[in-house]
């Protein structure tokens, strides 16, 4: 599950909320944000790995605005997502890693380098 906060100014968080549940399937790993505040969440499986999570959740790259609503998923075909950065000279370029793979996809908004 992924949890959100407000921070406040003393640096302490307030308002502990869900901000998105993957149960039962595999939950998010890597994560990125785009200039937008869309999340980049590397979630899911393929293939049952011997633990109690679950193929319910699609494995790819699910991007989130910051309302929480699921915007798009960009599927990936290799098991085990794990991880997801922006890069390139306008950063629009979205390196995913899955099992011994990595992935590009260029994006429509560019990421944040943070």
């Amino acid at each position: 599950m992924i949890r959100a906060y407000d921070l406040k100014a003393d640096g302490t968080l307030t308002n502990m909320r869900v901000f998105h549940n993957f149960y039962p399937g595999r939950s998010g790993d890597g994560m990125s944000i785009d200039v937008k505040g869309n999340l980049y969440v590397a979630a899911g499986l393929h293939r049952r790995r011997g633990t109690s999570e679950t193929l319910d959740t699609r494995p790819g790259i699910h991007i989130f605005a910051p309302s929480g609503k699921l915007l798009k998923l960009i599927s990936i075909p290799e098991d085990l997502v794990t991880n997801c950065a922006f890069g390139g000279p306008d950063l629009k370029t979205l390196y995913v890693t899955a099992g011994k793979t990595l992935f590009k996809v260029r994006t429509d908004v560019e990421g944040t380098h943070r």
